[in-house]
């Protein structure tokens, strides 16, 4: 359960908004490195004209752990009253698929807004923020999907999900784990919980003639921005044409297969903002992560 469902309020200075996903910072912390200096976004972005910075998830392992030295280094970048977060995959780990609560709270101790089903607002724009994790079906046969997901995908062994009790009386649950990990259809039925929420908030008129509307999610909405695709591929897209289809999007901004592509579905600009692991190696064919990442001002084309 969100603590809060309220829209987040940025105030307009600049009107310069960045979306990045999959810092990993625990892993460049691992080896000494930072991800912003390793891809040379500490120079190629104008932190200081940023109105926000939103992090599409996966901004660290083990959040309870790892999520406070994450945010000491963003706010060596920019204010933590302008970061705004959500969580990804990875941001579960070693945690309970359940636990916005608690994030929301280690966000709120550093001064950052976090956003898991929430609409941002910043002057004419809203921004609808949510991981939602996949529906398995971008191939059409989410049962194999699945399976392939729960052979290979370490979400199904590091993330945990409470035990119910059901008919058992608490004397048979002693002895007994309190939580158990994951399944694939645990995520699905997340996906189906969010993707509500995001088609009610999507037709919801904007509150303003020609305001802008932004998705920002963690998984990837489209095959046509997830490169080349394979059986793992649903594990990290699902195919949402009926909501570009259904719904007019100005934009949409995702990570999690850390390919850093672009794509055009219909009228709305696709792309990925993935920073990525430390020493990954990106194709020929992936574009510049400060150029993707930057939220074109009204009026502009991109």
């Amino acid at each position: 359960m969100i603590m809060s469902r309220t829209p987040i309020e940025i105030p307009w200075k600049t009107g310069k908004v960045a979306v990045l996903a999959d810092l990993h910072h625990d892993s460049y912390n691992k080896i000494r490195r930072e991800p912003f200096e390793s891809h040379g976004l500490d120079r190629s972005l104008q932190w200081a004209e940023l109105d926000a910075l939103i992090i599409a998830g996966d901004l660290a392992n083990a959040p309870f752990t790892n999520w406070s030295a994450a945010f000491a280094y963003l706010r060596r970048f920019i204010d933590p009253s302008r970061t705004i977060i959500f969580p990804g995959n990875h941001d579960y780990y070693a945690a309970c698929l359940c636990a916005d609560d608690e994030l929301e709270k280690l966000a709120k101790a550093a001064g950052v807004q976090f956003a898991q089903q929430r609409e941002v607002r910043h002057g004419d724009d809203r921004y609808f923020c949510t991981t939602l994790w996949t529906d398995f079906a971008m191939l059409n046969d989410p049962e194999a999907a699945m399976n392939v997901a729960r052979q290979h995908m370490n979400d199904y062994s590091q993330i945990f999900k409470r035990l119910e009790a059901g008919p058992l009386s608490p004397s048979e649950l002693l002895g007994r784990p309190q939580q158990v990990a994951i399944t694939p259809e645990d995520i699905l039925a997340l996906h189906n919980t969010q993707r509500s929420w995001l088609e009610d908030r999507l037709a919801e008129p904007h509150w303003v003639p020609n305001g802008r509307s932004f998705v920002v999610t963690h998984h990837g909405p489209h095959p046509d921005a997830a490169g080349q695709i394979d059986d793992l591929t649903p594990a990290f897209h699902s195919d949402l044409t009926p909501l570009f289809d259904q719904h007019w999007i100005d934009g949409w901004y995702f990570g999690h297969s850390h390919r850093r592509l672009a794509a055009q579905v219909g009228s709305t600009p696709v792309r990925n903002v993935s920073v990525g692991f430390p020493l990954e190696k990106h194709g020929p064919e992936e574009l510049p992560l400060e150029e993707l990442c930057l939220v074109p001002l009204p009026g502009a084309s991109g």
